[in-house]
Formats: structure tokens, C-alpha cells, sequence
């Protein structure tokens, strides 16, 4: 596999206009609604690299701080903050670990983080409303291994994925032991699953990219588990892309997004799933680089990425693309003491119509972890 620097973090086609899923169009659309940028007291060269919320009064965001070219100027970087309702805290945990990359709650009782843990193996945590406990789902890997992403299924229970040496990893257990997942048509590949979703009536989707015998750069690559067994889904060929988050509401109504020629001129990629196929989805914006997806239960949809500034070496400004009522719109996140911060997560506010995103912004004084919110 080759790996990139997100993985260590973290032919022609005709589009259709809209998936069938969501082909009704009202009269008229809802106003946009305005997204605020808050950043956080973390030390210099920081990022938030995700979110998740459980309520208005209640949400994680993880990420690192501290960062340097090297590694890190602090022995214990990671970034772990919870929201209350009224301000971002920091805290800490009774254990060891570098950085987290991940977050998801399927309560405030019932929380997951993975990243690099002690000396830098992959990590997972778990929080039950008091205390956070560490995790190695992996024992201690032989080779390169990694945990990217991190979906909460309840009861303490969490799929994890990411690769193991050059092998896409499913996981799935519990707070007593993970267990690798045999994924049908995954056997052979060379991957990596780098995003993570599941739904209440228990299907799951974990997106990535994979690379074919020969190719210079990998295809869009989905794993689903849908009625309990787990297979390589069968996409519309993207070549050159690599999908990077992915939000699913049912068994019959999933999204994944990504970025086609991601290292030259950067296209958004957005894919849909309607129970039967997954197709390419045309969105608002024909350039760009996209992070992540999320949406709520009323069908509203969100996508975070960034504008490409030719020739694409220049840090561009935030780009959101919004699916609501059937119809696509692009809007501009805020600017940050002149700058435009970069989201690389979202995540609906349970019980809301209103929307986290986490990531970094750019300034005169350095990266600093940026946290959004809508309404």
C-alpha cells in the first residue's frame, strides 16, 4: 500500500444529478444557516481532527497538539476536549497516549477514541461517564499497523478500522476484546478504510481507497456491513481518489465523500448509497478538496473541504456543501483572525438541526485547532 501523509495521521462517468433517495424538491429552500469558529486553549501547532455530540449539552473533540516537525515538543500530545453546553475544556487522561484521531459517542456514557497510544501503538479508549479506560485492539502488531477511525454501535461496543501492514482492517467488539473482521472480497487487497459509520438498525460503512496491481494511484474503496455480513462493496470506478469520511442514516440511505486527483487538481467525489447501488452523486462545487460528511435525521446533509488556489500549494479557504430539500448549495465557512480554517469532521447535534465540524486554522502565530457549529 502506499501510504500518504493522511494515512499516517489519518475513467469517464456520466452523474447523475441527485441520488434517487432524495429526487423531491420543495418550493423553496431553508436559509442557509451561519456557521461560528471557536478556538480553543491548546498549545501551538495544534489540530481537532474530530467531533462527536451525544446533545446540545454534550460533545467530544480530539486531535493533538503541540506538533512539530519532528514529532511533538511535549511527551503527551493528544488533544481531548468536552463541551458542556456553554465552553470547550480540556481533559486529560489516566493513561498514556500520543495522539487521538477519532471520536464517537453512541451516549454520553459511551464514548470512543482511537489513535497512537504508548511508544506509538494503536490505541483505542473508552469512556462510560466516569473515567476513560485504555485499549490495545491489536495487541502489539507485528509491522505497520494503524486504528483511523472509530464507530460506537452502544452496550460499549465500537467498529474500529484502519490497515494492518497493507491490508484494509475491520474490528469489532468491546471494552473485554476486539476481534479482526473477515471482510468477502477484501482478502487480497492492498488498502486502507480511513472513515467509519453506523446506524441504528445496525449496518455499517467504512470508507477508504484501495490500490490495483500496478496502479500509480488507488480507486474509491467501501466496505458494508449490511444484515450482518460484512463485503467490499461495487462502486463506479473514480480512479485516483481517496475517500475520506463517510455518514450513513440507514441500511438504505448512506454517503461517502472524498477527493479525485487529490495531489494535482483536486475534484470532489461524492457517492451515494440507496440500498441497491452506490452512485456518483454531481454536487455544487467542480474543484475542491473534500473531508467529511454528516447529516441529520430530517435529510439535511453537510460536506466539508477546501477551495483549490492554483496551483494548489497555497492553504485554501473552507468550502461547505450543503444537500437540503433536494437541492445543493456551497457556502463559506467564517475567517479566523484573517484566515480560513480547514474542517476535517462533522457531526450532527442529536436532536438538533444544528452541526459541529473540527480541524485547523492557519494564523500568523501558528495552527491552531478550531472547533464550528451551525445554529
Amino acid at each position: 500500500m502506499r501510504l500518504t501523509a493522511a494515512t499516517l495521521a489519518v475513467g469517464a462517468l456520466l452523474l447523475p444529478a441527485a441520488p434517487a433517495a432524495a429526487a423531491k424538491k420543495p418550493a423553496a429552500a431553508a436559509a442557509t444557516p451561519v456557521w461560528t469558529a471557536t478556538v480553543p486553549a491548546l498549545i501551538r501547532d495544534s489540530r481537532l481532527t474530530d467531533v462527536a455530540a451525544t446533545g446540545p449539552d454534550n460533545a467530544w473533540s480530539v486531535g493533538y497538539q503541540a506538533s512539530t516537525y519532528t514529532g511533538w515538543s511535549i511527551d503527551e500530545p493528544y488533544a481531548l476536549l468536552r463541551w458542556n453546553g456553554t465552553a470547550w475544556t480540556e481533559r486529560r487522561l489516566p493513561h498514556k497516549a500520543l495522539a487521538l484521531s477519532r471520536v464517537s459517542a453512541a451516549s454520553a456514557a459511551d464514548v470512543w477514541t482511537v489513535g497512537l497510544g504508548e511508544s506509538g501503538r494503536p490505541y483505542a479508549g473508552h469512556f462510560n461517564g466516569l473515567t476513560w479506560t485504555a485499549h490495545a485492539p491489536l495487541g502489539t502488531p507485528e509491522g505497520y499497523a494503524g486504528l483511523l477511525d472509530v464507530a460506537a454501535t452502544g452496550g460499549g461496543r465500537a467498529v474500529l478500522v484502519g490497515h494492518d501492514g497493507s491490508a484494509p482492517l475491520v474490528m469489532e467488539g468491546g471494552t473485554q476484546r476486539f476481534d479482526r473482521v473477515p471482510v468477502a472480497g477484501a482478502e487480497q487487497l492492498d488498502g486502507v478504510l480511513r472513515a467509519v459509520s453506523s446506524t441504528g438498525d445496525g449496518s455499517v460503512f467504512a470508507a477508504g481507497e484501495r490500490y490495483l496491481a500496478g496502479a500509480p494511484y488507488p480507486e474509491a474503496m467501501i466496505a458494508q456491513r449490511i444484515g450482518g455480513t460484512w463485503r467490499v462493496a461495487t462502486l463506479p470506478t473514480v480512479a485516483a481518489t481517496q475517500l475520506t469520511g463517510v455518514w450513513a442514516r440507514s441500511a438504505t440511505d448512506a454517503w461517502a465523500v472524498g477527493t479525485q486527483d487529490y495531489d494535482s487538481a483536486p475534484k470532489p467525489v461524492i457517492l451515494h448509497w440507496d440500498g441497491v447501488t452506490w452512485q456518483r452523486v454531481a454536487g455544487p462545487a467542480a474543484a475542491g478538496w473534500v473531508h467529511a460528511v454528516a447529516g441529520d435525521a430530517n435529510g439535511n446533509l453537510w460536506i466539508s473541504g477546501t477551495n483549490p488556489i492554483p496551483p494548489y500549494v497555497e492553504y485554501p479557504g473552507t468550502l461547505l456543501l450543503r444537500y437540503a430539500g433536494g437541492r445543493w448549495s456551497v457556502t463559506y465557512g467564517p475567517k479566523v483572525d484573517r484566515a480560513d480554517p480547514s474542517l476535517d469532521a462533522l457531526a450532527n447535534i442529536p436532536g438538533t438541526a444544528s452541526f459541529w465540524g473540527s480541524g485547523a486554522v492557519w494564523t500568523g502565530s501558528g495552527v491552531a485547532g478550531i472547533v464550528e457549529r451551525t445554529g
